[in-house]
């Protein structure tokens, strides 16, 4: 693509430069790239510049700080490059499907893309879904290392979509892809708030600073008349109400949807569950499929892999679940669901994640204690933390 194409600002001598593709790892420069140096939380790319245009890189975008210079190349300088890196590649990759649905919120987004994706399925409409569990379209699936992912990779990922010939796709949006601007520039047809409760600490510091993270999704990156779907049971659907009123969004309420479904027999534990179905059923709506369709596909609907999933049923009646539960809000949640719905005692083999938000380890750990007669104690990757240390940090609470 040219040059002139991409970006608004450029030296008359460059109109005929012709752009190969955009990279943000200097590694994956080739000949005619656009490299974006960003100052990330480890690495500051700036000091990968000579890397990426040894490797061919034409264009070099970089902060106004940036202090390299070169007659080899373009340089540009931004105040922002991240917002930069998410208008050009939006250009680049200029396909995208119909309806993109963003979900976000502190638990449940997996729940809600899946059972988007089964309906559509189960309705025999090409579908997609990209996050935790990866890009997964036409039941293929393809592993990826962040829920969110970075900002070139996404807008490739929804131009293949699209020439795959796929119109509905639905993104889990996590409060860091937020904040790194990795969700700009889509222009989404829906956006949802799943529920919201303490989690990533070690990265925003504080709930507020969560929460504005998770309400970007709202009040920056949703076009006028698209929709807000959300319950109006949580504390903060009053802030997505007052922004939707301002931002001219049409706010739409789970409890109409989620009375019909409790009606109606499904293999799902708990309401959290029900809500989550709710969600996706609004957004399937928001994308044009008809309630027949909708609820005709509702007797195909399974539990989603990992999510209060039974995977083991002995003759003596013992069931075995496994929940990703990795918040306090979400273990209760869970707990509280099976001992609801069996009225049984409850054994729990859970652990914490290391190098994360640590002042939610002795919270899941009371919870645990409440609700539960038997604990197992264990690892739950550790990363470069002392395994041993937090098990000690969950065992003294």
């Amino acid at each position: 693509m040219l040059l002139k194409n991409l970006i608004k600002y450029y030296p008359k001598n460059y109109t005929a430069m012709n752009i190969q593709g955009l990279a943000l790892n200097s590694r994956n420069v080739k000949k005619d790239y656009i490299f974006f140096a960003i100052n990330g939380e480890k690495k500051n790319g700036e000091d990968y510049i000579p890397q990426a245009i040894d490797n061919g890189a034409s264009v070099i975008v970089c902060s106004k700080n940036c202090k390299f210079k070169s007659s080899r190349v373009l340089i540009i300088k931004t105040n922002n490059v991240k917002e930069y890196l998410s208008e050009t590649a939006s250009k680049f990759y200029k396909l995208k499907p119909k309806n993109i649905i963003a979900v976000t919120g502190t638990n449940g987004k997996t729940s809600v893309a899946d059972f988007f994706y089964q309906i559509f399925t189960a309705c025999g409409i090409p579908v997609a879904s990209i996050g935790t569990l990866g890009v997964k379209s036409k039941n293929r699936l393809i592993k990826t290392n962040l829920t969110s992912p970075d900002i070139i990779s996404l807008h490739k990922i929804l131009q293949d979509i699209k020439k795959n010939k796929i119109d509905n796709v639905i993104i889990e949006a996590s409060s860091h892809g937020l904040a790194q601007k990795r969700i700009n520039n889509l222009h989404l047809k829906a956006g949802i708030f799943t529920n919201f409760s303490q989690d990533h600490l070690d990265y925003h510091k504080t709930m507020k600073n969560y929460l504005k993270a998770k309400l970007i999704l709202f009040s920056k990156l949703l076009p006028k008349k698209s929709f807000v779907i959300s319950d109006n049971s949580i504390n903060e659907f009053k802030y997505l109400k007052k922004i939707s009123l301002k931002n001219n969004l049409k706010i739409i309420d789970i409890q109409k949807e989620l009375n019909k479904l409790k009606k109606i027999t499904f293999p799902l534990i708990g309401t959290f569950q029900l809500k989550n179905l709710s969600m996706a059923i609004l957004a399937a709506k928001i994308c044009k499929l008809s309630d027949k369709k909708i609820y005709k596909s509702l007797n195909k609907i399974k539990n989603v892999k990992g999510r209060l999933e039974n995977v083991k049923k002995f003759k003596n009646n013992i069931r075995v679940y496994i929940d990703y539960a990795h918040t306090p809000d979400a273990l209760k949640e869970a707990l509280l669901s099976l001992k609801n719905y069996f009225d049984s005692e409850i054994t729990l083999v859970f652990g914490c994640g290391g190098e994360r938000d640590q002042k939610k380890r002795p919270l899941m750990a009371r919870i645990a204690d409440k609700y539960c007669k038997k604990i197992y104690i264990t690892d739950d990757n550790p990363r470069n933390e002392n395994p041993s240390k937090i098990r000690r940090e969950l065992c003294q609470q």
